[in-house]
C-alpha cells in the first residue's frame, strides 16, 4: 500500500447512518459512538466495506455483489449492522458503501479484511476513538522499541 492510499484512509470520514449520522475520523474520539456502543451493549465495532478489494477499482456490479456477501457474512456471525459509507471530504472519489458491525472484535476485523481483501478497517472500542486497523499482511513485526505499528510503504 502506498502513502497516498494511507493518506486517503486517514482523511476519510467514516459515516454511520444513524439519526443523526455519526462521522468517525481516525484518531478522534466520538461521544456519539460511545453512546451507540453502550446502547447496543457491545464492547467494540468494526466499520468495514467489501468495495474495491485491496484498493483496486472494481465494477459497480462486482462491488455490489461483494457488499451483499459481506452483509451475509456479518449476519452469519450474528452481528448487528448499521449501514454507512466511507466519504472523501474533498469529493474526489465516490463514497464507498460500508457497514458498522456492532460487537465485532479485532479478531473478526482481521478475518473480514482477509476474506474481503481489504487493506484496512476502522475499529472502535468503548473509548469511542476510531483506529485504523491494517490488514495482517501489512503489519510489520512488532519490536519492543516500536511506538506505533505503521504499515510498510510500497
Amino acid at each position: 500500500m502506498n502513502s497516498d492510499t494511507l493518506a486517503a484512509y486517514l482523511a476519510t470520514r467514516y459515516r454511520v447512518f444513524t439519526e443523526p449520522a455519526i462521522d468517525l475520523r481516525i484518531g478522534e474520539r466520538s461521544d456519539a459512538m460511545v453512546a451507540l456502543l453502550a446502547r447496543h451493549d457491545v464492547e467494540s465495532a468494526v466499520f468495514v466495506t467489501a468495495f474495491n478489494p485491496f484498493s483496486r477499482p472494481a465494477s459497480d456490479a462486482g462491488n455490489a455483489a461483494r457488499q451483499r456477501a459481506l452483509a451475509a457474512r456479518l449476519a452469519h456471525l450474528g452481528l448487528t449492522t448499521i449501514a454507512g459509507a466511507g466519504v472523501d471530504p474533498t469529493g474526489c472519489w465516490p463514497a464507498e458503501e460500508s457497514l458498522l458491525a456492532l460487537g465485532a472484535n479485532r479478531a473478526a476485523a482481521d478475518s473480514l479484511m482477509v476474506e474481503f481483501e481489504q487493506n484496512a478497517v476502522v475499529f472502535v472500542d468503548r473509548d469511542g476513538c476510531a483506529q485504523l486497523l491494517m490488514h495482517p499482511a501489512l503489519r510489520k513485526p512488532f519490536r519492543a522499541d516500536d511506538v506505533t505499528q505503521d504499515p510498510p510503504s510500497s
